[in-house]
């Protein structure tokens, strides 16, 4: 697999994902005008990850770093988070993997927190909550 690495723009997020370190990394803000084109591949990637799990015939687990640090997104973007939450919580399901995820929000950032905890409670995936000023 392929290392993806999208640089932050005005309207979308900074998003790091990287198969050898086991990380995703997901910051900033998303609004894109066509959010179809920029989630998509990223939702793709995240498919053939969790795939690589399933291929994967050794014993020991891999932990999986996943961090969100979001200042803002809108209605279509938070249909994506979900989708990639879902996914995630999945690959949690998977004998060999582990999935810590965390949820960074500015401490002051009542609906961004709130946002991240009904993630949680909506795709089943475990995100630790950590506020930061």
């Amino acid at each position: 697999m392929e290392k993806i690495d999208i640089a932050p723009t005005e309207s979308s997020f900074q998003v790091l994902l990287d198969p050898e370190k086991n990380l995703i990394h997901i910051q900033g803000e998303s609004r894109p005008e066509n959010a179809p084109s920029f989630f998509d591949s990223i939702i793709k990637w995240l498919e053939a990850y969790k795939e690589s799990f399933s291929r994967n015939k050794r014993t020991e687990v891999i932990e999986v770093h996943v961090n969100f640090n979001l200042d803002y997104f809108n209605s279509t973007s938070a249909k994506y988070l979900v989708d990639i939450c879902l996914i995630l919580s999945s690959i949690s399901k998977i004998e060999n993997a582990s999935v810590n995820a965390e949820w960074h929000y500015k401490s002051i950032d009542e609906e961004i927190k709130e946002s991240g905890e009904e993630l949680s409670e909506m795709t089943g995936l475990h995100l630790r909550m950590i506020p930061f000023e």
